[in-house]
């Protein structure tokens, strides 16, 4: 089988993506795979050919400058479908695939599957937050109002746009996000995903795609953890690793704390201009997450749904520092099930005092029913199958509707 995937240029998009990838390729399917070049080198690590989009290819920093505003990250994805459907079109027409995997903000994916009517599978990388009640607050809401006010001409503006071009099949549903297909992977278990009544039979909880082989490798001083000490693992994720002064505030928080730290800093923060760190600190630009977090006692983040995922399917409770709206929900998902502690979930999101954060920390490393139910969703996430029961739906995903009501089916009985 020939299975295309679509991606947008971010690592939380992308990584999710990589095992299942190696998967299909390993069991004989040829994988292209279209992104920015950024990305290539792990993906062709992955077995998949790799594609770049046309130039100028939408790029991880302009993604990233959005992030923060839910409307703008709208008004940039209706910008690209508008530039890419049209190559995207042709290069599906030149050379079909079976399928087409999009990821669920890549909305020229969707598009172009539907309009060429081939089969389609979504990849959500978050929780399905369409039809969440409750997890949004009044401030939440008002923060949104805000930001939608000067995004809303443009996204009406180019939804009708596309439409005028492409016709009405090229939105065929209401809403823009989550991009979605007749079969579509969600990388969560269904016992951590917020309850929704926009769920139905379609979307399969596959867990978080997790395999140490095929992420970027990185040298660490193993040697250097001391053994007899909490440990705690610190990081803001790829987009927000730049907060140096949330790093300040960390070293003087916890510099006369019992417990060791290691400190992700990301690669474009300069560590010499942090300022003087703490003995019980070890600060690199980039660590081996899935190696270093079955060794943690806990895990101070900024709730990526990677991060968080990963986080607890190692068992590992949380403290989460949300930097945008997306990561207060994953933040507050976490805490409702009891694995988490969370901090500055209001707008604007991440500001907290150093006695919250000490507190915080010492609240997860004291109440050992904050690990219990970081195991106990680690064990829904290794019962929903992961990366191989991934490959599995979509081997299916092309097959007559017969088929995949038979995968459904398949599905709910995992």
């Amino acid at each position: 089988m020939k299975i295309v995937f679509l991606n947008v240029p971010g690592h939380g998009h992308v990584n999710p993506t990589l095992a299942l990838v190696t998967e299909l390729v390993r069991r004989g399917h040829e994988v292209i795979y279209y992104n920015n070049s950024e990305f290539a080198p792990q993906i062709q690590q992955s077995g998949a050919e790799f594609r770049p989009y046309p130039d100028p290819q939408p790029t991880a920093v302009a993604l990233a400058e959005k992030a923060n505003s839910l409307p703008q990250v709208s008004v940039w994805v209706l910008e690209q479908s508008q530039r890419l459907l049209p190559w995207l079109l042709a290069e599906l027409r030149r050379e079909p695939p079976d399928l087409i995997v999009f990821d669920s903000i890549c909305l020229w994916g969707m598009q172009a599957a539907q309009l060429l009517g081939i089969p389609a599978a979504a990849s959500i990388t978050t929780f399905v937050a369409e039809g969440v009640k409750g997890i949004f607050t009044v401030r939440d809401g008002l923060a949104l109002a805000g930001q939608a006010l000067t995004a809303l001409p443009g996204i009406i503006g180019k939804r009708r746009q596309l439409t005028r071009t492409y016709g009405p099949a090229v939105f065929p549903r209401p809403q823009i996000f989550p991009a979605i297909s007749s079969t579509n992977l969600v990388y969560t278990s269904r016992e951590f995903q917020p309850e929704s009544n926009f769920i139905d039979d379609s979307f399969h909880f596959v867990g978080p795609s997790v395999d140490t082989a095929v992420r970027q490798p990185a040298t660490f001083p193993w040697d250097m953890l001391e053994n007899g000490r909490p440990l705690i693992y610190l990081s803001l994720g790829t987009i927000y690793h730049n907060k140096a002064d949330f790093y300040r505030l960390a070293f003087a928080t916890f510099a006369n704390h019992p417990g060791q730290f290691i400190l992700s800093a990301g690669r474009m923060t300069d560590i010499a201009a942090l300022g003087p760190i703490p003995d019980n600190f070890i600060v690199r630009s980039f660590v081996p997450q899935l190696e270093l977090l079955p060794r943690v006692d806990a895990f101070i983040t900024h709730g990526g749904m990677n991060s968080i995922n990963e986080g607890l399917y190692f068992g590992v409770p949380l403290v989460v520092v949300p930097q945008q709206m997306e990561q207060a929900l994953n933040a507050r998902q976490a805490a409702r099930v009891g694995a988490a502690v969370v901090l500055g979930d209001r707008p604007p999101y991440g500001r907290i005092q150093a006695n919250d954060l000490h507190q915080a920390l010492a609240q997860v490393l004291a109440d050992d029913r904050y690990r219990q139910a970081a195991e106990r969703i680690g064990r829904s996430f290794r019962a929903a199958g992961g990366y191989q029961r991934a490959a599995d739906i979509l081997e299916l995903a092309h097959e007559p509707p017969l088929n995949l009501a038979l995968a459904h089916e398949l599905s709910s009985l995992r």
